[in-house]
Formats: C-alpha cells, structure tokens, sequence
C-alpha cells in the first residue's frame, strides 16, 4: 500500500494572521527564526524556497531579513563552503527578538 503525503512547509505552526491580521513577512520570518534557534540554536535557509513558502518576493524576504537584523531582532552570521566560497548566512534569534515573537504568538492566539 501506498501513502501519499503531502510535503510538510518549514513554516507549519508558524502565525498567519496575529491580531485579526495578515501577519507581516517580518513577523513570519522572526517567528520562524526564533523556533529555529531554540530547536537548533539557529538556522540557514534558501531565500529563494523561503520566499515563496511565505507567498512573497525573494526582495521582500531581503528587507524582512533586513529590518530584523537592523531592529537588533535577529543576528547573522555568514558560513563557507569547503572550498571558501561564501553560502548563505546562519540566523539566530536575539533574547529581544525571542520576546517579540512571543508577544506576537500571543496576540495571535498560537501560544
């Protein structure tokens, strides 16, 4: 017998809508950081595959990732592959960005 399942998004369990609405592409993103880095201490993600499970742009990922960084919500670190070349960027979640998050599982009723 055969199972056919359906691939599981990163971004299961991750908020929609926070305060009766569409949740923004930085609060998805922080949201998503924050488990990764208490799951795995952080997390390295294709901002190509990622934009489009969020259902937007890979620039408005960019700026999402950007505004978090700035805000002091998310940290970066860049990784290298074997031969040198620079990969993509491992994100962590700050104890601020940890606590925004929460707020925003809250007011989304996921928590």
């Amino acid at each position: 017998m055969e199972r056919n399942e359906e691939a599981l998004s990163p971004l299961d369990g991750i908020s929609v809508n926070i305060n009766k609405r569409h949740a923004f592409v930085h609060e998805r993103v922080l949201e998503y950081i924050v488990r990764e880095t208490n799951q795995a201490g952080g997390v390295i993600f294709n901002k190509k595959e990622m934009a489009s499970w969020l259902g937007c742009c890979p620039r408005s990922l960019d700026r999402a990732v950007h505004r978090l960084r700035e805000q002091g919500l998310v940290e970066s670190q860049p990784q290298f592959l074997p031969n040198g070349a620079q990969g993509g960027n491992r994100y962590r979640a700050t104890g601020v960005g940890k606590k925004h998050a929460e707020a925003w599982r809250r007011l989304a009723g996921t928590v």
